[in-house]
């Protein structure tokens, strides 16, 4: 972007004249502006003519570079939500459970999830959607049998956003694992499975969802409790911990009364961290303020959502995903027990 400079000794918004036009001090030793609050200034510091600008403002104390001002990542605000579409998404090769994990690309582009057949096979799949996060625009999957001994469904399922790798954790097994794409997006190009084994018992023992977050750095698992792990390859699950730590003060109980009651199924952070978000039973969702970011040990007092209604009563309606877009003017949740296999499209 191209910078238009002028002299020092011919621009002053404190001088008094009738000239007209904008008139910018420079901020030299030529022409130095009052320090009054608010007072803004170009070219501040510049030692010859040919120096870069910068423009500043004064606090009342000192001068500020208007350009360092970092605008904090925007909230997600539900206190204006509505519902605007509903959408039943057919499974295939499943058994009356239905669709068991699910994760959503960040774009909105597509939507991985997992099943069991009737006949005991774990199955992957990928539903592409033709409009980002128009969930009325689903079109059919594209399925990938795994090969992998696994005594239980699938459940917990994350895709990164460059759509390498997929990870899931199956349940009543210590082990999840992780695939790679042998062609990026493509799900029929799976290679094998590794297994990592994460020494857990009971319900511990299977994520109800697994999550990015922090630019996909980090990974959080909702089992009975959170999980946590910092990854050294962003987007890359195996590169953290082989078992995720256990968060203190995260179980199903410690949400309960957060949720009216129900269990915290999934969860899902702002963009610097400063805001959790969690959604269960009964379609309950509860937003905490984080004094440290992406800790939620650092959580304040819960502000609860009860969307029973906007989404529809009579049903549990168990959340197990919440994706919103990238400026948080549409969410996306899924229920995957009562209804099951249910795309809720809401604006805010």
């Amino acid at each position: 972007m191209a910078t238009t400079k002028v002299r020092g000794e011919l621009v002053d918004l404190n001088e008094s004249t009738s000239e007209s036009g904008l008139k910018i001090p420079s901020g030299t030793l030529l022409n130095r502006p009052t320090e009054v609050t608010g007072q803004i200034r170009n070219n501040t510091d510049e030692t010859s003519e040919g120096s870069a600008s910068a423009i500043e403002y004064y606090n009342g104390t000192d001068w500020k570079r208007i350009n360092n001002i970092v605008v904090p990542p925007p909230l997600l605000d539900l206190t204006s939500a509505s519902l605007t579409a509903t959408q039943v998404v057919t499974p295939v090769h499943v058994n009356a459970d239905g669709i068991r994990g699910v994760c959503f690309l960040p774009d909105g582009s597509a939507m991985y999830a997992t099943t069991l057949d009737s006949s005991g096979n774990d199955w992957l799949h990928k539903y592409t959607f033709s409009t980002a996060f128009d969930v009325t625009t689903i079109g059919t999957p594209t399925s990938f049998q795994t090969t992998s001994t696994i005594p239980n469904y699938l459940t917990g399922c994350l895709v990164n956003s460059a759509q390498t790798k997929m990870a899931y954790d199956p349940y009543a097994t210590n082990n999840w694992y992780v695939r790679d794409f042998g062609t990026p997006g493509d799900i029929t190009s799976l290679g094998s499975s590794t297994a990592y084994v994460c020494s857990r018992s009971g319900g511990d023992q299977v994520s109800n969802s697994m999550i990015y977050t922090d630019s996909e750095s980090k990974m959080f698992w909702m089992t009975t409790q959170m999980r946590k792990t910092d990854l050294s390859t962003a987007g890359d699950p195996a590169s953290g911990l082989a078992c995720p730590t256990a968060i203190p003060n995260t179980s199903y109980s410690d949400w309960s009364s957060d949720l009216d009651g129900g269990n915290c199924r999934t969860l899902f952070f702002n963009g610097d961290g400063t805001q959790l978000t969690i959604a269960g039973n009964g379609a309950r969702l509860a937003q905490y303020t984080l004094s440290t970011a992406y800790d939620v040990t650092t959580r304040g007092s819960a502000t609860k959502f009860n969307f029973d209604t906007l989404l529809g009563t009579g049903v549990s309606k168990q959340m197990m995903l919440i994706r919103p877009n990238a400026d948080f003017s549409k969410l996306l949740l899924f229920s995957s027990y009562q209804p099951g296999n249910t795309l809720y499209q809401l604006a805010l």
